[in-house]
């Protein structure tokens, strides 16, 4: 069964932007990134997405850290998953979050209340 983890923390440290999860979940052996994102209009967030032999997981980031998921852009840091004690890097992140901005931006189709989070966030100042 698929499954829908929330980033609970982001932060910027030692050169990478490290998201956060309950620390009660447990990345199941032989996950792997599927270096691909989504998004979820109605939730306002960001969805990467990580793959295993008989599921998806959907790790969802929220807006409140989209300023981090900016910094992290802007400054080429790598991102990573801290799930408990194990990490995981989300590979392909920067490009395919690039990919969905410039595709956010200016298109009511994603819905006009993600279109104007996008548009305040990541390409006002």
């Amino acid at each position: 069964m698929n499954e829908k983890w929330i980033v609970e923390r982001a932060e910027r440290k030692d050169g990478r932007l490290w998201l956060k999860v309950d620390d009660a979940l447990v990345l199941p052996a032989g996950v792997m990134p599927k270096r691909h994102m989504l998004v979820d209009s109605d939730a306002l967030a960001f969805v990467y997405i990580l793959e295993t032999e008989d599921r998806f997981l959907y790790v969802m980031v929220p807006k409140p850290w989209w300023p981090e998921l900016k910094a992290a852009l802007d400054a080429k840091e790598p991102v990573w998953l801290r799930c408990g004690d194990r990490t995981l890097e989300l590979e392909q992140f920067h490009d395919e979050l690039s990919y969905l901005l410039e595709n956010i931006r200016g298109n009511a189709n994603y819905g006009e209340a993600l279109e104007r989070a996008v548009q305040e966030m990541f390409f006002t100042g």
